[in-house]
């Protein structure tokens, strides 16, 4: 995540402000797996449901634990909310990974062959390039973050301009004052009922989102 390295450079005091709620919407025909690195929220066709973002906050939220997915990506410091979207490709190798077994009362670790681990695009300078590094993909769901009087960040299908393509790609960082009222963040935007906007209603969603958690 580029977001991240980008704010740390920044730093200073803050005042304090309330949290920004950042709205995730889902326009897509099938249900969105909302995952933050920690646990899954499922978010049914026409749902949504709303997280927020307190002062010091750095994450990412995807659609499903694969980390092949398109990212939205925040950061809230020095008195912004730092955005972006992401589709820098990871992939999958495999290779060795350590995990600790039992034996007679002691610990040993112990090399597991042919255990997936995340692959990083490490230094690449375009999409295709990351891709050919990692052997993988960057995104799988099409996306838009709409903050209040903000700028407008859409990402349709892979290789969309408004999104990191790769590691240094920073000219995608978007940057709007903490004090913005709220964060629209839309799978699938425009899917569903050929909506421009997001506007889920108490009829189409009566429990507002599934709220179906399941740990990481």
């Amino acid at each position: 995540m580029q977001l991240y390295g980008l704010v740390a450079t920044i730093l200073g005091a803050v005042a304090v402000t309330s949290a920004i709620p950042v709205n995730f919407y889902n326009h897509c025909s099938t249900t969105i797996g909302l995952y933050n690195n920690t646990y899954t929220e499922n978010i049914d066709p026409g749902c949504s449901t709303t997280r927020d973002l307190e002062e010091g906050f750095s994450g990412m939220f995807r659609n499903g634990w694969h980390p092949q997915a398109t990212l939205a990506e925040f950061s809230v410091s020095w008195g912004f909310l730092w955005y972006d979207i992401s589709i820098i490709p990871t992939g999958v190798q495999s290779g060795v990974s350590n995990m600790f077994s039992v034996s007679s009362n002691n610990y040993k670790q112990t090399e597991i062959l042919t255990f997936p681990r995340h692959l990083q695009p490490g230094n690449c300078s375009s999409l295709e390039n990351c891709k050919a590094v990692t052997g993988g993909v960057g995104f799988n769901t099409p996306m838009q973050i709409a903050p209040s009087g903000c700028t407008t960040v859409t990402c349709l299908a892979d290789g969309c301009v408004d999104a990191y393509q790769y590691p240094t790609d920073d000219y995608k960082t978007h940057a709007c004052p903490d004090t913005t009222p709220n964060v629209d963040v839309t799978f699938c935007p425009g899917e569903l009922n050929n909506a421009a906007t997001p506007t889920p209603t108490k009829a189409n969603c009566p429990r507002r989102c599934t709220a179906s958690l399941r740990a990481s």
